[in-house]
């Protein structure tokens, strides 16, 4: 059985921009900036960013039918358990998707880490690494339908 014991702080501000245009493209940026912290200590949290990035954007290739999306995030590295840091990575993902190919049904084909970048997530205690490796790039493959 696990019990926080400590207290923590954290301060930050998040700022998100979207926008909808005409042409039926949908985008979204948005920035967040914190700090956390054992309250008693003082030290900084675990697998915790001071910053995060997002942005994505949704073109419509074919209206209301085939779409692309791109979305691309961002985050600052991480103490790890033992008070290494997990370094900071930027990751892109692709998106074809479609609806309406016929009633019910819907199409998707995904490039995840479009750039193969090489990024690690902070382990937990149950873990013996400190730091777990996160995929490369991976292919995913959709089909949705809906009676």
């Amino acid at each position: 059985m696990f019990t926080n014991t400590d207290s923590v702080e954290a301060k930050g501000i998040e700022l998100t921009l979207d926008g909808h245009w005409s042409s039926g493209m949908v985008g979204r940026l948005s920035y967040a900036l914190q700090k956390t912290t054992n309250h008693q200590t003082r030290r900084p949290l675990t697998n915790s960013p001071q910053h995060m990035a997002k942005w994505n954007l949704i073109v419509p290739l074919l209206m209301d039918r085939l779409f692309a999306g791109i979305e691309t995030r961002y985050l600052s590295n991480r103490v790890t358990l033992s008070g290494r840091n997990a370094g900071d990575y930027v990751v892109t993902n692709v998106t074809l998707f479609s609806r309406n190919v016929f009633p019910g049904a819907e199409v998707s084909a995904s490039v995840y880490n479009l750039f193969d970048a090489g990024y690690g997530d902070p382990g937990s205690e149950e873990h013996a690494q400190d730091t777990i490796r996160q995929d490369g790039r991976t292919f995913m493959l959709r089909l949705k339908y809906g009676f």
